[in-house]
């Protein structure tokens, strides 16, 4: 095994180093560019190695000038390194990310060598692709040393890629979502990556030409050319304003994907902190956008009226002060009703009858109609052109789309095949899929790309990516905005709802005894829980408050 190739070792879960080639932190991207414009930008000081420095002391200085070679091109790092190693060295190969409450270990037992084991929380790879370690995901690095001409230990054989504290990680890395469009065109999707904070506007842009992560590209599209890209490989920032240089491949694209890619790199940037307006250009003259773009659903809202059933089987709203009974709402109760689903565009509410049948609601002018039958049906979830996903929770391979009038296509899934899938819910721009399933035994919280036709009707499933890797168990899930789920499940920390990035970290809120379901408006601080006593609560300052009682099942549009 060549030194070039020995990465980390003793890594126990196995997607952790799955895919990882080179993040471009070097390279021709021209550091400070951006930083006089980027608040908050952090560093880390590394000083040069100390002469008569042991070998462990070699390595620990190492670590500390390998985490600070963001802001120095890693040439402070370098010095710790014999003349050869260095050009060998890739430290862009990944970021490993380890917990800082569980402290390194150096072993110098054996002369010339010192290995390090860490506690993995998770690893960025060369896309800037963040992907969740297992709870207990251990590494090994070995680090050979030798004495140079001077008499001074020097490391000669080394991992590649840097390894970071969540703190520093936190500090140096910002998560920078990368817009692309669906694939019949009508939203953009954002793509969740993390890159370093210093010059993130150019990471973000060579990102976007590079496409979409592999898990995502199946629903997604791009109006940026191929073969497009940074004519001087850096966006500058100035007063806000960022100046995207492009190669003359993007003249290639027609007047609407021109006005496309301009608000695929707009929405890109501007949510960037330091950039607040964007300028497209190609040899230094602004790129000509004749054409108005079609109107795109950017994160769109639900509103703030909640849909649930009270304990007399009545559908009715809470409007965030009172429940009220839908107008001529009709006694559900013969129906033995759950899980309402209500549409974005007044469609007919649905539901599930009895767990066996899905079934509209009838309205004053449409009747009641049985969509579905089944032995035992998945919450149904709608999307935004009215078709309403639902399934077998013991899965064959097969989920379930309708619509109110009585459409039914069945959609394959063998990604979901002898699992057991115990609930799902589609994100708001129709473009994802998130799921929990149970395979024997082992909760996973996974997301699917959804493949559409040009008309928005869905035809399948990407392969899945799985977050939320510190959850045990999960029991139900909604979507709080583009980029994170609220998944109510157990961790090592708690038995509460978690705030789980898709592409993230994963975060738990305060818990509240009982719960059994949750709801969303629009972010984390339109959260709400319902528990087995028929309370619902929602946010109040960092936890949670009774704001009605009697009912069940929260729902709000999707």
């Amino acid at each position: 095994m060549t030194r070039a190739r020995r990465l980390l070792t003793g890594l126990t879960a196995l997607v952790l180093l799955a895919g990882c080639a080179s993040l471009p932190t070097d390279g021709q991207v021209q550091p400070g560019v951006e930083a006089g414009q980027d608040e908050g930008v952090g560093y880390v000081v590394a000083d040069d190695p100390r002469p008569g420095a042991e070998p462990a002391q070699i390595v620990h200085g190492f670590q500390t000038a390998a985490v600070a070679g963001i802001a120095d091109d890693f040439n402070t790092a370098r010095k710790y390194l014999t003349q050869p190693t260095r050009s060998d060295w890739d430290p862009a190969t990944q970021v490993v990310i380890y917990d800082g409450s569980a402290p390194l270990t150096y072993d110098d037992s054996v002369e010339g060598t010192v290995t390090i084991g860490a506690t993995v929380v998770a690893t960025v790879d060369t896309d800037g692709v963040y992907t969740q370690a297992s709870p207990g995901t251990t590494a090994t690095m070995t680090y050979e040393l030798v004495t140079d001409p001077a008499g001074e230990w020097r490391i000669s054989e080394l991992p590649d890629g840097v390894l970071m504290s969540e703190v520093n990680f936190a500090t140096l890395y910002r998560k920078t979502p990368l817009y692309f469009l669906s694939s019949d065109g009508t939203a953009m999707v954002p793509d969740l990556r993390w890159y370093p904070t210093r010059n993130s506007a150019t990471y973000a842009v060579r990102g976007l030409m590079a496409g979409a992560a592999d898990w995502l590209a199946p629903s997604v599209i791009s109006a940026i050319p191929d073969g497009t890209e940074l004519s001087i490989d850096s966006v500058t920032v100035s007063g806000g304003v960022a100046t995207v240089p492009l190669t003359a491949a993007v003249q290639t694209a027609s007047a609407t994907d021109r006005a496309l890619l301009v608000r695929q790199i707009e929405r890109t940037l501007t949510a960037l902190p330091q950039v607040q307006g964007v300028e497209v250009t190609v040899g230094d003259v602004p790129l000509e956008v004749s054409a108005n773009p079609p109107a795109l659903r950017v994160n769109p809202g639900v509103g703030r009226t909640m849909t649930l059933l009270t304990d007399e089987d009545v559908l009715a709203t809470y409007n965030g002060s009172a429940v009220e009974e839908e107008p001529d709402a009709a006694d559900l109760s013969t129906l033995d009703p759950a899980d309402p689903a209500v549409g974005y565009e007044d469609e007919q509410t649905v539901l599930l009858s009895g767990r066996t049948r899905l079934v509209t609601v009838a309205t004053g002018s449409a009747d009641a109609t049985v969509l579905v039958e089944g032995k035992n049906l998945l919450a149904p979830s709608y999307t935004w052109y009215g078709w309403v996903w639902t399934g077998e929770k013991d899965n064959a391979g097969e989920l379930l789309i309708a619509r109110p009038e009585g459409n039914v296509e069945p959609i394959e899934t063998p990604a979901l095949a002898d699992m057991h899938v115990r609930a799902l819910r589609v994100s708001r721009d129709g473009a994802r899929l998130a799921v929990i399933v149970d395979a024997d035994g082992s909760v996973q919280v996974l997301v699917h790309a959804i493949t559409m036709d040009a008309d928005g009707t869905p035809t399948g499933l990407g392969p899945p990516l799985q977050v939320g890797r510190e959850l045990t168990d999960a029991t139900d899930l909604v979507w709080v905005d583009e980029t994170q789920l609220a998944v109510l499940g157990v961790s090592q920390t708690a038995e509460t709802v978690h705030v789980v990035e898709v592409g993230g970290r994963t975060t738990p809120l305060p818990s509240v005894p009982e719960t059994v379901r949750v709801a969303s408006a629009r972010g984390v601080r339109d959260l709400y829980l319902a528990t087995t006593d028929g309370t619902l609560y929602g946010r109040s300052g960092n936890g949670w408050a009774p704001v009605a009682t009697d009912v069940r099942y929260p729902t709000f549009p999707g």
